[in-house]
């Protein structure tokens, strides 16, 4: 077992991506797991209604961020009710098998990478908003 959860994950992963081990193999599970998480998350809306998602936010001016709600910022309101959690969960685990599958072909470090993201919030702060 190595030191920790990202390396152990990706070594798994390795093991297992058997029939997609060309990137571009990888790169087309990626984007059809992306696809399957934004439509399970739809679906929580328009399919169960255990979410209500909002569109119609303007994106708050800088100095006014800090004070709004998660769901201010989030677009979305109410619980994912237990299917729509376990079903978007699945579709999130999937993407991360093949982003996995993906650093493992280009020879990268699923915690290195994590590790410097981490890094750039903390120095960059609120300047890292996305």
């Amino acid at each position: 077992m190595s030191d920790s959860k990202s390396d152990d994950f990706q070594q798994r992963v390795s093991a297992l991506i058997i029939r997609n081990q060309n990137v571009l193999d990888i790169l087309t599970k990626c984007q059809g797991a992306c696809g399957k998480i934004c439509r399970s998350t739809i679906k929580t809306a328009t399919g169960c209604g255990c979410l209500k998602i909002s569109a119609d936010k303007r994106l708050p001016m800088f100095s006014e961020y800090e004070n709004l709600t998660l769901q201010e910022k989030s677009g979305v309101a109410g619980v994912l009710c237990s299917e729509c959690k376990s079903t978007v969960e699945n579709e999130i685990g999937e993407m991360l098998f093949y982003i996995a599958g993906l650093c493992n072909a280009l020879g990268l470090s699923m915690r290195d990478i994590m590790k410097k993201e981490v890094k750039n919030i903390e120095v960059l702060g609120k300047y890292s908003l996305r």
